[in-house]
């Protein structure tokens, strides 16, 4: 089953977020600007960043500082110039439709940047910073991400999508691996559909929304901790850029967002509203899989942000989600259905205020609610997970050298299962034995780092740092030390590196297998050296080498069956990455990713290949825009299959009348190779006078088949596939904004 969920409501989704004047959706009279930027001593200036305020429309000057771009816009408008370690500039420009305008603008310097992000190793970023590369353009552009962040990272080497869906894994490591934050706040389920049987997850992000996108697949900042992998840190605009609204109808799905700006620009507010409804896309495409109930999903949210000053900034954001499926599932001992559904309460609040020009204080505090109810024969639970957390760092600029950052957070974490189990894991049948559950547990976390960027000089930077985590469950403490490092070799050179430490404490699910909660926090110690080539992100190659080591995972002891810190494990590999840019006219990269990775862990005794041990893994994206107002985009995917542990026979149980599965060595076979083609295209124009947009989207063009898992029949003797419910698709939909 391929959904393609409301999220797709977000492609164009700036003409209601940026808020272009009503008037301007019909006009279709091309205006030039162009001209030159100049700095100090009348210098050229390459690679400044140009646009104009509310849109797209922009440009980024050459190696002579000359700039020129197209645009539709009329009226009075902002044009925005920025450049790393120049100060921001916004010059006002009135637009007259045919009439070309010739702009020189000149930079000054600015000595003290209090929000300057420093490109480190493994990280893919977008925002206020000099490499560029992955917008909310481009992600609702690729073909087959269907608009969802996540899908759009794993386009990028070192990540991994889990059976088709947005939930990630990160350079051979585990799901849960992964932390998302947006504006401080940890987002532990933001997926819908997660962890369903043969049912793809989506995200419940508008990358619309995001002002900064910082995706690190390692050798991450000390302000990041209890996670082992990486970390996708996302913040959102402090307030709307615009008022207006716009309405979505898809094959799939409907929905309804709005956004507010007060006159002084000094109160703001959005909302979202999305409901998904599958029978119209199955009759079109036809069903894989038996349902009951058919999968749906309702969302709504919304946003209210106040600035009560020039330097501060005060944002309320809540969230709703829930969704419900049945999906038939044939295993060795029953055939019924799956049926999981689940509900998602989100709310965060945070605070910014800059007490200097050079120092900025953030302070926030979230809550979340996470209830999901699986059902499958015998077994049936009901699970409920809690997360709170309060949060402030604070930057202080001493100089145009060196900054420091210091922060502190406190995490309180609630773990509820009840319901039953089935006694013997392979025997799932109505009336078979189970066990009955109804237990609880909760922990606190504090933590707390500190760390420096320092620049030694215009071509270096390092950034050495340290936090310090306790566990209030386990009684135990973390100490992580880091630091990484940048030489910018020339013009478009650079070498990035990055070494240190990293603790994760393991989910407080193992802890109700220990005695007196005794388990260490898993750890991580990641070696990574980077080199990279970057031409005003026209052209960018990179190429990135990492070993992890690790230690403390958790691993079930064959004498007690109770877990213990013994586990062990590495992971080394090579990423590489390509992406061009030609004009407004075609966007397109090429990742390929190597990795290496075992573990001993859980029930592995001995180094097998991690469950998400993706040996080779590629991926080729473009976007070409045919004209100005029709889109066509391609991406492919192709990678080595995921490892499983095989079935080798069955011994059949006399008290049991039924057959009990052999198992193989650990992780010793694999899913055949993964391949999969997307195609997509966008048509842009006016109806009614307002802006809309039209999608055509064709997923799994060829048809793949590709394996979701396998099952077997009753006694074992024949391995049956079971295939993704992802086949060949089509989706229309259309955008109008209101």
């Amino acid at each position: 089953m391929k959904i393609l969920f409301f999220l797709i409501t977000i492609f164009f989704l700036p003409a209601v977020i940026f808020s272009q004047d009503q008037d301007s959706i019909s006009k279709n009279i091309i205006t030039l600007i162009s001209g030159n930027v100049i700095g100090e001593n009348d210098k050229p200036l390459n690679g400044a960043n140009l646009v104009i305020e509310g849109t797209i429309d922009g440009a980024t000057t050459d190696e002579k500082g000359y700039y020129e771009f197209e645009t539709e816009e009329s009226g009075k408008k902002i044009l925005i110039i920025t450049l790393i370690d120049y100060a921001d500039k916004k010059i006002p420009v009135d637009i007259y439709p045919g009439n070309n305008i010739l702009l020189n603008i000149k930079m000054t310097k600015q000595e003290v940047k209090t929000e300057e992000i420093l490109v480190t190793a493994s990280s893919f970023t977008s925002g206020n910073n000099t490499a560029v590369t992955l917008t909310p353009l481009e992600i609702v552009r690729i073909p087959g991400a269907d608009a969802d962040l996540y899908r759009a990272i794993t386009t990028f080497p070192g990540s991994n999508q889990v059976n088709e869906g947005s939930r990630i894994t990160v350079r051979g490591g585990n799901p849960d691996e992964v932390l998302t934050i947006i504006d401080q706040a940890s987002l532990y389920q933001p997926f819908i559909f997660d962890e369903t049987f043969n049912t793809s997850s989506y995200s419940t992000i508008n990358p619309w929304s995001l002002k900064g996108i910082n995706f690190t697949s390692g050798g991450f900042s000390a302000k990041y901790g209890n996670i082992l992998s990486a970390v996708l840190d996302l913040q959102s605009y402090d307030m709307p850029q615009g008022t207006g609204m716009f309405a979505w109808l898809g094959l799939a799905n409907a929905s309804l967002s709005g956004v507010y700006l007060s006159e002084n620009k000094k109160l703001g507010g959005t909302f979202t509203a999305g409901k998904l409804f599958l029978d119209p896309f199955f009759a079109v495409n036809g069903k894989h899989s038996e349902y009951s109930p058919i999968p749906q999903s309702n969302q709504i949210g919304g946003t209210l942000s106040f600035k009560p000053g020039i330097t501060s900034n005060i944002k309320a954001y809540a969230f709703y989600s829930d969704d419900d499926v049945g999906i038939r599932s044939s295993s060795p001992s029953y055939d019924g259905f799956y049926r999981a559904k689940s509900k998602n309460y989100f709310a965060n609040m945070k605070g910014m205020f800059a007490p200097s020009s050079s120092s900025l204080l953030n302070t926030g505090v979230s809550f979340s609610l996470y209830d999901k109810n699986t059902s499958y024969g015998i077994l049936g639970t009901d699970e409920k997970y809690v997360y709170s957390k309060g949060r402030t760092d604070f930057t202080q600029q001493i100089n145009n050298k060196i900054s420091i950052n210091t922060g502190a957070e406190y995490e309180y974490n609630e773990y509820k299962i009840n319901g039953k189990v089935p006694f013997y894991s392979y025997d799932l049948a109505l009336d078979a034995p189970s066990i009955a559950l109804d237990t609880s547990s909760s922990t606190g976390r504090i933590g707390g780092f500190i760390e420096s960027e320092i620049r030694i000089s215009d071509d270096i930077f390092v950034i050495p740092g340290v936090r310090s985590d306790f566990h209030t469950l386990s009684q135990k403490i973390s100490t992580d030390p880091r630091i990484s490092f940048g030489y910018m070799i020339s013009n478009f050179h650079s070498l990035r590196g990055a070494f240190g430490l990293y603790h994760q404490y393991p989910n407080l699910s193992n802890y109700s297998r220990t005695i007196a909660n005794d388990l260490d926090a898993e750890s991580a110690l990641h070696y990574i050296l980077g080199y990279e080539y970057n031409r005003e992100n026209k052209i960018i190659f990179r190429v990135e080498g990492y070993y992890k080591d690790y230690s403390n995972l958790v691993l079930l002891d064959t004498n007690t069956f109770l877990y213990k810190s013994n586990g062990e494990g590495s992971v080394k590999g090579v990423d590489v990455f390509f992406k061009t840019k030609i004009s407004n006219k075609f966007t397109g990269w090429i990742s390929y990713a190597y990795s290496d990775s075992k573990r001993k862990q859980y029930g592995a005794q001995i180094l097998a290949p991690a469950n998400y041990d993706i040996t080779h893994n590629l991926s080729v994206v473009g976007s070409y825009n045919l004209t100005d107002r029709i889109v066509f985009g391609l991406s492919y995917k192709l990678s080595t299959g995921k490892p499983y542990t095989p079935v080798i026979g069955g011994e059949f149980i006399k008290l049991q009348k039924l057959y009990k599965p052999i198992y193989g060595e650990v992780n010793s076979a694999r899913f055949p190779t993964y391949n999969r083609l997307d195609m997509n295209a966008q048509y842009i124009f006016s109806l009614f006078g307002k802006f809309a947009v039209a999608v055509l989207a064709f997923n799994n063009i060829f048809n793949q088949n590709n394996i979701f898992d396998y099952t077997y029949n009753f006694d074992y003797s024949q391995q049956i596939p079971i295939y993704t419910n992802n086949r060949r698709t089509i989706y229309v939909g259309m955008g109008l904004q209101l």
